[in-house]
């Protein structure tokens, strides 16, 4: 195992330019999740490390070794692709020893790493299947094992799980953390589903438009986003963000015309700054109290014990999501009072920018 470095690292594609100085630390042993949308350049950044792209300028380390002009058998890596890979001529013995025997590793050696792999990854009844004979998630299993076989400083996993279906997903994500616990190898992972950077990631690196916006474990950038893009990019159903103008007496008013009580900023904004106001679906509170807006229901989604509800406000807004168990009672064209708590908003400048709050007195 091996920490890696990554500093200022640059790439262009003729005149475009996909990394625009990218520095990234991940510590030995961690698992680091690369989120962002497509086209932000998370996987160029990934196959630079891996040594399948070259970096325009910039230097990647692991452990103590400069490896950015190395070639990718001499980075001491080991990647899982999205499309699996597999050598469909091949039986699943032979895939997973095929490193192994290329670099001309005796047969026990080969032997011993291929069912140790298997047994940890519980695919030992397929060893003699070929990968036609195998599910979705069973060739993935096989792709990791390879990668395991090798016992590489570090694994990069490049959007891994992106051909599964929805439920396979959720338990692959499952089998990677527990991966992960057995072998301890620092690990780079690339996905554009928050979901799994959040249920898998030691520590997310958000990625936008070959920038990093913000880097922090799951728990930080969820609860203290660095800016919009950020808050709302992390988070199903995402942050809700409302334009508003702050008035006197600790409070703003939206757009709508309509007042609402705001945290202190600190330092704090002169009278008709322009701000906007985020709150998670989850702590808006339904139900009469002092401080509470009107809102007519628009539509509710309903998933099992919990509903999202789409609060309209002025004819032409955008829909206010809310969270909140479903107990059947509310309806599509109900009238409800929502309250928004100052101590659960979170306030961004003109520039969406996050803004020190001090909390709710």
């Amino acid at each position: 195992m091996a920490a890696l470095t990554i500093r200022d690292a640059r790439k262009n594609f003729g005149d475009t330019e996909v990394l625009k100085g990218v520095s990234i630390d991940v510590a030995d042993g961690e698992f680091a999740v690369i989120v962002g949308p497509s086209g932000c350049g998370k996987s160029t950044l990934l196959r630079s490390v891996a040594g399948l792209e070259e970096l325009t300028a910039g230097s990647i380390m692991i452990g103590e070794r400069d490896v950015t002009a190395l070639p990718p058998s001499d980075r001491g890596i080991a990647m899982v692709f999205q499309s699996y890979a597999l050598y469909p001529h091949l039986t699943v013995y032979e895939n997973m020893a095929f490193g192994l025997k290329i670099a001309k590793a005796d047969k026990a050696t080969i032997d011993e790493a291929v069912r140790r792999a298997a047994a940890i990854l519980n695919i030992e009844a397929l060893l003699d299947r070929k990968p036609a004979a195998l599910s979705g998630g069973q060739r993935q299993r096989v792709a990791i094992g390879r990668a395991i076989v090798r016992q590489p400083q570090i694994f990069l996993f490049d959007e891994p799980l992106s051909n599964l279906d929805a439920d396979l997903r959720v338990r692959m994500r499952y089998e990677f953390a527990s991966l992960h616990r057995q072998l301890g190898t620092t690990t780079l992972y690339v996905t554009h589903d928050q979901v799994e950077a959040m249920t898998l990631a030691d520590r997310i690196i958000v990625l936008r438009e070959g920038r990093i916006e913000q880097v922090g474990t799951p728990r930080d950038l969820y609860e203290r986003p660095a800016n919009i893009f950020v808050a709302q990019f992390l988070g199903t159903p995402r942050m809700n963000i409302m334009p508003a103008v702050v008035t006197g007496g600790r409070r703003a008013t939206l757009a709508d015309g309509r007042s609402i009580a705001l945290p202190s900023i600190i330092p704090p904004l002169a009278e008709d700054a322009p701000v906007s106001i985020g709150i998670r679906p989850e702590d808006i509170a339904i139900g009469d109290a002092p401080g509470a807006l009107p809102f007519t229901i628009r539509f509710i989604e309903r998933l099992g014990g919990l509903a999202t509800v789409h609060l309209g406000g002025r004819e032409g807004d955008e829909p206010v999501a809310c969270q909140l168990r479903d107990d059947g009672r509310l309806a599509e064209g109900d009238q409800v009072a929502a309250l928004f708590p100052p101590d659960r908003l979170h306030l961004f400048d003109g520039d969406g920018l996050a803004l020190r709050t001090g909390g709710a007195e």
